[in-house]
């Protein structure tokens, strides 16, 4: 018989009963939860009026117990034989002598067997229960020249509870009618209050086949709800933006891949017509092989623009932006530089770069919103696209300065520039010079004679997004002189 498992399976999280308030709509848990409260509050004022009540009534008590016996203490205090009448309105009095008889009394007979004990109790007002009923009484000892009397006078309390009780029944009655006013209120408020949220909800689902640019209704009151409102309309755009972005993104992905592919396709298809023939099959496989490399940098060029875009987001629900400092950045251009030297080496294009440190009072220097892997693309992509449309023996410069609160990086060509025309939209997606859309004529003798294909149409869209999402621009321009110079700014972090 084996022994009990060393390891135990974990028991199943029991999950505590549903509380029923969270079935309820909004408006009736606001109704019950203010019905709740104001009955708490409602109750809490009947129980401190009763208590109120029953002191009143016992202060009354005791004054009009005082008003019964104190005649009998006057005329007691000054006269030895006194001539005692009985009181009227049926008041309960009993005056006992200082030999323990009873002078006067209007007392039932359950109360006058209680007089004795209360000869010898101190004056004042207290209560006695006899025969199951409760008396409140007032004693009283007056002093004279035969001796120490007793003055008693009481009432029965049964008529203070009588009142009290009363009392509570009406305020009850009225705090129950109140509160089922207050709780027709309250849902009348709620709905009326939840109007709008209604409303707003409906302008959602109408958003939902709406045109694109719909947006909530915002109300004229500044209150929780247009902030609401403002917040879900800004959410909204955003939303769309990104959107359009990535809709865009995958039509002019799809449309530049289409040409590749369907190039690589007949490449293919050629060379598997050409496979006894062993020169042109070596064509057909190199030209497949700078088909490939478009397609792996068209995917990597997007891949890059796409995380961009995901840090933008993240930064936009709080992440914090990176900052580098001016030193780092450098350091990182000149490796950038050095990695663009070996591809215009094949092509013996000189690169070449300066840094000019800033000019710093302290030990600081100055911190921008980018990383080194944003500097290295900034730098990789410009640079390397200069390369690309060099003839042999061009060049390359790159700069990186600070100057007037703003760190500048300066990429210049002495290549043959590109067309006014396409100044505007260079920073856009997809887009190229018409001469960089279709194969060189005159190709690099390395490349063995075969024609190279242009760009993505994404290096300097990577660039524009990677120089905002830094808070900074990018531009470019033709030199007179001849060539191409392209400028980013980022602004220095305060």
């Amino acid at each position: 018989m084996s022994g009990p498992s060393a390891t135990s399976a974990p028991e199943p999280r029991r999950r505590g009963p549903v509380r029923p308030l969270r079935l309820l709509s909004l408006r009736a848990r606001i109704t019950i939860g203010s019905t709740a409260i104001a009955a708490v509050v409602i109750v809490l004022l009947v129980l401190v009026m009763r208590f109120q009540v029953v002191s009143v009534v016992a202060s009354a008590t005791r004054t009009l117990l005082d008003a019964d016996a104190d005649p009998y203490v006057a005329t007691l205090e000054v006269d030895s034989d006194p001539d005692l009448s009985p009181p009227g309105n049926l008041q309960l009095v009993a005056v006992v002598s200082p030999e323990g008889d009873i002078v006067l009394s209007t007392m039932p007979n359950r109360v006058e067997r209680a007089l004795g004990s209360l000869t010898s109790t101190a004056a004042g007002t207290s209560i006695i229960r006899v025969s199951g009923s409760e008396y409140r009484v007032v004693v009283e000892h007056p002093v004279n020249e035969v001796g120490r009397w007793t003055v008693v006078a009481a009432r029965n309390s049964q008529a203070e509870a009588i009142v009290v009780d009363d009392l509570t029944s009406t305020l009850s009655l009225t705090g129950v009618a109140i509160l089922v006013a207050f709780g027709i209120a309250s849902w009348v408020l709620a709905t009326a209050a939840l109007r709008p949220v209604n409303r707003m909800r409906r302008e959602a689902e109408r958003l939902s086949v709406a045109p694109e640019r719909a947006e909530l209704p915002v109300g004229p009151a500044q209150d929780e709800l247009a902030s609401l409102a403002t917040t879900l309309n800004a959410f909204l755009a955003r939303t769309r933006q990104a959107t359009e972005r990535e809709r865009q993104m995958v039509s002019d992905a799809s449309h530049e891949l289409r040409t590749p592919l369907a190039i690589l396709t007949t490449q293919l298809d050629l060379a598997s017509l050409d496979g006894d023939d062993a020169a042109a099959l070596a064509a057909h496989i190199e030209r497949a092989k700078h088909s490939v490399a478009r397609l792996s940098r068209l995917a990597n060029d997007l891949l890059a623009l796409s995380r961009i875009e995901e840090s933008e987001r993240r930064e936009q629900d709080g992440d914090r932006q990176p900052e580098t400092g001016w030193s780092d950045l450098g350091d990182e251009v000149m490796a950038a530089v050095d990695r663009v030297r070996l591809i215009a080496s094949a092509k013996d294009v000189t690169v070449d770069f300066d840094l000019e440190a800033p000019a710093t009072g302290g030990d600081t220097e100055p911190r921008y919103r980018i990383d080194t892997g944003g500097m290295a693309q900034l730098v990789t992509n410009v640079a390397g696209n200069a390369v690309a449309a060099l003839p042999r023996g061009g060049g390359v410069f790159v700069s990186w300065r600070s100057t007037d609160g703003e760190g500048v990086l300066q990429i210049t060509d002495d290549g043959p520039g590109v067309p006014e025309s396409f100044i505007p939209v260079a920073f856009d997606r997809f887009t190229r010079p018409d001469e960089a859309r279709t194969s060189r004529a005159n190709p690099d003798p390395t490349t063995g004679a075969i024609p190279m294909p242009g760009g993505s149409g994404l290096g300097l869209a990577i660039v524009r997004a990677v120089a905002e999402r830094a808070g900074g621009t990018a531009a470019l321009r033709n030199v007179r002189s001849g060539g191409l110079e392209v400028t980013v700014r980022l602004p220095e972090v305060e």
